[in-house]
């Protein structure tokens, strides 16, 4: 059997034990004494085992509920009880003068009757509740009917509506009898008592289940069976003892049961916790330690009331509480496993990071390089012309050196559109507009390497602003064209442009030495360009727009 059950056997046994002989106190000793102070012995020692038992369970109830309204409604029925125990006493037993004392004793019966049964009303209604709730506004207008009740029954001595004393007052232990008012009074004592009865049976019933949890229904078919043979006769006792006990027991069911939250069995809850933890006094003694908590030693304890120490995979904690500290410890293996596999996963990241990185700036290398053969390609791809012809020239220079000066002079010619030429397609790959002025430069390079040939030339040139490329190789491939074509023919040649509104106005006047009879065709984008002949010059004339061009 767990501990905690044969703490509570134990302690109904002790109460039971108490209650059988404040019982025996009053039916077997009581009657067989004549000794007026054994009597008085025997009465003081049945109360002192049955008071303190009411006074010993509101103790516990202060110590062991939880909720703060159900814990003031239970210590305001246990101070009911101990007034209705000791008015009792007082009546019955202690008073020599009986009257008045005695019949306001008797009156005072009802303090219990009537407001017990009530507060047992608000305890139904809270059972189940949460911390903090407040019963309905409505049920607090039932104190009014119970503190009328009240009223009535204590000024019964003006009009005898509750009790009658057909013989005087002075004896009113024996001789009275019940007025009309005594059926309401009796009737809110039982109906209310009924209504807690009942009400605490549909509370016991277990969450999800259609049965009920037995301690509340045995102890309230205890109550019943009680109440209707006293009231037909079947049984004598002391009735204050025997309500007082069963009121009490059935609260203390409600709290056995689980229906009222209580701190009961914290010590096994503790020990089987799954938390490592345990509680120290002041001089670091173990007075209780939780299934997994590990020992500790005092230095140990000594640096946790410091500050959390690192156990590796625990935290070890402290706080200081009445009498001592508590000590627990977090299980922070979860988070360290957590942590490695973090690492391991950043470590791996890095290296693919770096890999990557050196992915990427191969790809990179590999983009570049082709990128540049590209390049490459269209250059020699669109320069080939000029270059086979520079090598044709180069060659005849060899095979005829007297005329080696014009021959590398044209080559210089050649040279010059060469190098201008594969300018303009790695500026037209980066950007595609640029400064029209980059014609002018390439215009006056390629005339002045002609001035080598003995040609005269004249640039006049007024290109201002921001055109396209393609504009300016289109106007520099004319250019070239008949340079070429001519080259061996040419005496002076006058060249002028203009840029305005994205178009360039493009003339050339090439003087030759003599007449050209066959004028050669010239090309501009792949369209021929009109040649005027005038003697010994040709005039060329175009327009170069964006995206075409116009003779």
């Amino acid at each position: 059997m767990p501990l905690s059950k044969k703490r509570s056997v134990t302690y109904l046994l002790l109460i039971a034990a108490a209650l059988l002989a404040a019982y025996s106190l009053r039916f077997v000793f009581h009657p067989m004494t004549e000794d007026s102070l054994l009597a008085i012995s025997m009465m003081t020692l049945r109360w002192a085992i049955q008071v303190p038992l009411t006074v010993a369970w509101c103790v516990s109830i202060r110590r062991r509920i939880l909720n703060t309204s159900i814990r003031k409604m239970l210590l305001t029925v246990g101070g009911l009880l101990l007034l209705w125990q000791v008015a009792r006493i007082i009546k019955f037993d202690y008073v020599i003068v009986t009257e008045p004392i005695g019949r306001y004793c008797w009156y005072s019966y009802y303090i219990a009757m009537i407001l017990v049964p009530l507060i047992g009303v608000f305890v139904v209604d809270h059972i189940g509740k949460p911390e903090g709730y407040r019963s309905p506004v409505w049920m607090r207008y039932l104190f009014i009917p119970a503190l009328f009740l009240l009223g009535v029954v204590f000024t019964n001595d003006l009009h005898q509506l509750v009790f009658t004393f057909p013989s005087g007052f002075e004896a009113y232990n024996s001789g009275y009898s019940y007025g009309f008012m005594y059926i309401p009074v009796m009737a809110w004592f039982f109906v209310l008592a009924l209504f807690f009865v009942i009400g605490l049976l549909v509370k016991s019933r277990v969450p999800g289940s259609k049965r009920f949890q037995t301690m509340p229904l045995l102890i309230a078919v205890f109550g019943i069976s009680f109440w209707t043979a006293y009231s037909l006769g079947f049984i004598e006792c002391d009735l204050t003892a025997v309500d007082s006990l069963i009121i009490i027991m059935m609260l203390e069911g409600a709290i056995q049961s689980g229906l009222i939250p209580s701190n009961m069995n914290y010590r096994e809850l503790f020990a089987k916790s799954t938390i490592a933890a345990q509680i120290v006094d002041g001089a670091q003694q173990v007075h209780y330690a939780s299934a997994n908590a590990a020992p500790l030693d005092k230095a140990l304890m000594a640096q946790a009331q410091q500050q959390p120490v690192d156990l590796g995979d625990a935290i070890l904690h402290s706080q200081a509480i009445h009498g001592g500290h508590i000590y627990w410890q977090d299980d922070v293996r979860a988070i360290n496993d957590l942590a490695d596999s973090l690492r391991e996963a950043n470590d791996t990241l890095g290296e693919s990071y770096d890999l990557m990185k050196a992915e990427v700036a191969l790809r990179e290398r590999r983009l570049e390089a082709e990128e540049k053969s590209r390049l490459y390609d269209r250059i020699a791809r669109e320069i080939a012309p000029q270059l086979n012809k520079a090598d044709a020239l180069l060659q005849q220079s060899r095979e005829h050196p007297e005329k080696a000066k014009t021959l590398l002079s044209q080559v210089c010619v050649i040279s010059a559109y060469v190098k201008r030429r594969a300018n303009l397609i790695l500026l037209g790959e980066e950007k595609p507009l640029t400064s029209a002025r980059e014609l002018e430069s390439c215009l006056r390079e390629s005339l002045d390497n002609l001035r080598l040939c003995g040609v005269i030339t004249y640039l006049d040139c007024r290109c201002e602003g921001q055109c396209d490329v393609k504009q300016i190789i289109a106007a520099y491939d004319l250019l070239e064209d008949v340079t070429e074509k001519l080259l061996g023919q040419l005496s002076a040649m006058m060249v002028t442009t203009e840029y305005a509104e994205d178009v360039f106005h493009l003339r050339i006047q090439a003087g030759c030495r003599e007449a050209v009879s066959a004028p050669p065709v010239f090309k501009l984008n792949g369209r021929t360009i009109r040649c005027e002949s005038q003697d010994e010059d040709l005039i060329i004339d175009a327009m170069i727009e964006k995206g075409g061009a116009q003779a």
